[in-house]
Parts: structure tokens; sequence; C-alpha cells
């Protein structure tokens, strides 16, 4: 096959200095095949880790995160790292890790252990020559996805999702006998950790574009996938993820409208919660989301940006979306908010929790929060002033008698 490859300088010469058949594999060549950049480089060879440092011995490469059971690694050089694998034949019981390893010199033994054709396409870099076992090259002119034998998903629940996700990224049709192997398969899902899943949906949304988006939760919806990650749902319709931005954000929508909860940050924080995120790191998302739907009930301006002033940029986005009409409602009185500097998050008060235990000890600290919403209420309302005397003052009157 008469196709050049143009690796990196850096890649040309750790591959001269190994010399021999070293190979690039996967996503870079696949990639690159598309005219598409990929950051990543994987390299292989027949060459087992113990051989390979030797070759590389005083030069400016070494080997870091050995594996020597896997013949993996990882090839550093500076900031710029490669992973490496040596061939090999692998046997599964079940799951994404293989029961037992044999090293192997022969490519087209390797090529038996990867998962769809469009990933098998091997380059020698030192000979500038592609191997392509599996007419993979084929496949990536035809925007066909493929497994290289019906055995590829029968045990890894994983590349069922990375076929949905290439299928999405690179609007590539699925093979009919592949897609018959997944939905055979599909119970393999219920064996990924919740951190798994979550990583492949973030890199779905990351890498795709809404269009290919659609395209993955409409195949997430045929194989049955949700069922198989404890969703609680089993069907999305897409709408807003074809329209947003943040595609997580429209997804989010998107399952809402679906499901309907009774509470949506509730629903939410399962989903999350399940999904392997901590609070923290979804806080932000749920308040988003939130502000949404708060805004499409019609929430009071005052109570609404009490609870929604931080995130209403990301908001406003979203409401776009839905209705020009009320996102710029709620936009006007934000920015009205702002010009007027009115005090609109009890961050801004002049006064604290701290304040509250000092100056009435006997309050519960369960009480402090909702205290100092109130005090905000009045400041927001003209009633007080934002000064801490006045403040102290306005909390005694009205709860002098409890304390």
């Amino acid at each position: 096959m008469n196709i050049t490859l143009q690796p990196t300088p850096l890649t040309k010469k750790l591959a001269r200095l190994v010399g021999g058949d070293f190979y690039l594999v996967g996503g870079y060549v696949r990639n690159s095949l598309l005219g598409k950049k990929c950051a990543d480089e994987d390299l292989c060879s027949a060459l087992t880790l113990t051989i390979l440092e030797k070759k590389l011995e005083g030069s400016e490469f070494s080997l870091k995160s050995k594996n020597k059971a896997l013949g993996t690694c990882k090839i550093v050089c500076g900031e710029k790292s490669f992973d490496y694998a040596t061939f090999r034949r692998e046997t599964y019981a079940k799951g994404h890790c293989p029961q037992s390893v044999e090293f192997v010199k022969d490519l087209h033994e390797d090529a038996l252990r990867r998962d769809f054709t469009i990933n098998s396409i091997y380059y020698n870099i030192n000979k500038d020559e592609i191997k392509d076992p599996f007419d993979g090259f084929s496949d990536l002119k035809n925007k066909k996805i493929r497994a290289i034998n019906e055995n590829v998903l029968k045990d890894d629940g994983l590349r069922i999702l990375r076929m949905i996700r290439l299928a999405g990224e690179y609007n590539f049709s699925i093979d009919k006998q592949t897609l018959l192997a997944a939905e055979k398969n599909i119970s393999n899902i219920k064996d990924l950790s919740k951190t798994k899943v979550a990583e492949e949906l973030a890199k779905l949304f990351a890498k795709t574009s809404n269009k290919g988006a659609v395209k993955a939760i409409k195949l997430y919806n045929k194989l049955g996938v949700w069922k198989q990650i404890d969703c609680g749902f089993s069907y999305v319709k897409p709408n807003m993820i074809a329209k947003c931005e943040d595609k997580a954000l429209g997804f989010a929508i998107d399952v809402v409208d679906s499901v309907q909860p009774a509470s949506v940050s509730y629903f939410l924080y399962n989903i999350l919660s399940n999904a392997g995120f901590t609070k923290k790191r979804f806080a932000t998302f749920i308040n988003v989301v939130s502000g949404y739907y708060d805004a499409l009930n019609h929430l009071k301006n005052k109570q609404y940006f009490f609870k929604y002033f931080d995130n209403f940029p990301e908001i406003y986005k979203l409401l776009l979306k839905k209705s020009k009409i009320l996102a710029q409602k709620y936009n006007f009185f934000y920015r009205y908010i702002i010009s007027h500097k009115l005090v609109i998050k009890t961050s801004d008060l002049k006064i604290t929790a701290k304040d509250l235990k000092k100056h009435f000890p006997s309050m519960p600290e369960k009480m402090y929060d909702s205290v100092l919403l109130e005090v905000l209420s009045d400041v927001f309302d003209g009633k007080c002033q934002n000064e801490q005397a006045d403040l102290l003052k306005d909390i005694g009157k009205k709860h002098f008698h409890k304390f």
C-alpha cells in the first residue's frame, strides 16, 4: 500500500535508535490516514522490554511505568512520552484485562488481540511501510467500523462503548455483524467500573461533534446500554445535545426531559454519584441544569439569582437554545444586578458564620445558612444596610426571643 505517514522527527529518531521493524499503530495511524491529528503515538514491535531498554542505553530515551508481564511501558524523552507494547497473544476470561499473555514475533498474531480493523493498521517507521492485516484501510475509505473477528466483543464491554464513540466521532456506520455481536454481548458492560463508563462518556462528549453525539446516544438507546450501567432509564431523546456547545449539559437536559423526575437536582445527584463522580466535581453541573429548569418554571428574580448568580452565564447559553425571550428576561436582571452592584450572595455580606457564632452563641449552627439568606434578602430589598452593625441588629430584632 503506497501511503506515506509523517511521524515527528523525535519519533523517527527513536525508531532509528531501535532499528528494524518498529511500528506505529492504533489511533495515530488511523487519524493520519483520515487527515486528522492525534497526539498519542502508540508504538509496538517484537522486542521485549529488556531488549528495548538495552537498545536505548546511553540515549535521551528511557523506559518508565514498565509492566514486564504485559510487555508495556512508556518511552520517555523530556516531556514527550510514547506508549509501547511488545507483540503478544492474549487470552481472556472476562473483563478488560487479559488473563494471560504470551509474547510473539509475528505482527499478525499481535493484530488478533486488537479490536477494530481501523485500529489494526501498522506503520513501519524505518521502512515507511503499511501493514494492514484486516483491510482496515478499506473500512476507513468506506467509513465503517468492523470488528477484526466475532470474538472481539465477547469479553470486554469497554470495546462496545468505544465502538459507539468511534461511530459518533468519525460519523462511521457499524458493520452489521459487528453490531449484532455488540447486541449479543451487551451484558458485558455490567462488568465495567463506574469510573470506566464515566471516562468513556466524557470522551464521547469531548471528541464528537453535536451530530456525532446524537448518533452515539441513539446507539446507546438501540443497544440498551443505559440499563446495563444502572442509570434508571432506558431511552434518551437527543435534542439539546444537538444544540449545546457543552454537550454534557445538553445531554443532562435530554435525560431530564426524557425521564421527567420529580426533583431535577436529586435525580442528577444520584445519576452522577452512580457514575463515580464526586460531589465537588458535579455541584456546579447540577446547579447549571437546575437553573435552566427553574428559569423555565419562571422562578422569581430574587430567589433565582440568590441560587444561580455565579453560574448564570452558562445557564444563559442553555436558555438561548430553548427560549430567547426567557433568556433575555433573566439576562436583563443579571446585568442590572452587576451594574447596580447589588448584594446577591451571602459571601458578599459584611458578616459570616463566625460572626453569628460570636454574637449569638446560643444559635444552632444548622441555622447559620438560613439566617444569612434571610438577612441577604433584607439587604437586597433595601430594608437593611450591608454593614456589620446593621446586619447584626437586623438579626437581633428577628431572632432575639429565640436566643
